[in-house]
């Protein structure tokens, strides 16, 4: 184990939109799941509330069968072989009403007893480019609460889909970087 973390390397890739050489692994985050952009405009003050770590979204006030949807943000690792760090997706998960309260209720504890089930409600590019509206909201993933000021990691459950298969199995340079730059195009335009 030891002789094949020293053959790792710092990953760096040249961004096709700045021309730049980016050093370390690449990290995107994003600041809103899927479900804030559900939300006419107009209402989304009155129906959301939202940080840096939490989201509920109360339905409308038409929708008199809706519940209020539940997310945190989670991190998302993809390993990339040969680097010694993984790329990260800072990502949100929807979570049931009890999980939510259960998280914020030990938020300034060490949760790393802890964990939750959820769903990914987000859209990562690359991994939905064959539908590029369709958000990965169904994909499951059990998350695992952690240390105090640190946030949950994502565990994608054992699926065939890409993203699933890459979090279990790393991706290569080369396909990190591809994912890197459509990445940087799509979240920074």
């Amino acid at each position: 184990m030891f002789g094949r973390l020293l053959g790792k390397k710092t990953f760096q890739y040249k961004c096709d939109e700045c021309g730049e050489i980016h050093k370390g692994s690449p990290s995107f985050s994003y600041k809103f799941p899927t479900y804030y952009f559900d939300v006419n405009e107009s209402e989304r003050e009155g129906r959301i509330r939202i940080n840096d770590d939490l989201c509920e979204i109360a339905p409308s006030p038409e929708d008199v069968d809706g519940s209020t949807i539940y997310c945190i943000r989670v991190i998302l690792e993809i390993p990339i072989k040969g680097s010694k760090e993984p790329m990260t997706w800072g990502v949100w998960v929807s979570q049931s009403k009890e999980s939510y309260e259960k998280y914020i209720e030990t938020f300034d504890d060490d949760q790393s007893s802890l964990g939750s089930f959820g769903w990914l409600a987000v859209n990562l590019p690359y991994y939905n480019a064959s539908n590029a509206d369709e958000p990965l909201q169904h994909l499951e993933c059990d998350i695992e609460w952690s240390g105090v000021g640190q946030r949950p990691k994502a565990i994608l459950w054992e699926d065939s889909h890409p993203l699933a298969t890459d979090q279990r199995n790393g991706i290569s340079w080369q396909k990190a970087v591809k994912i890197a730059n459509i990445a940087n195009e799509k979240l920074h335009p």
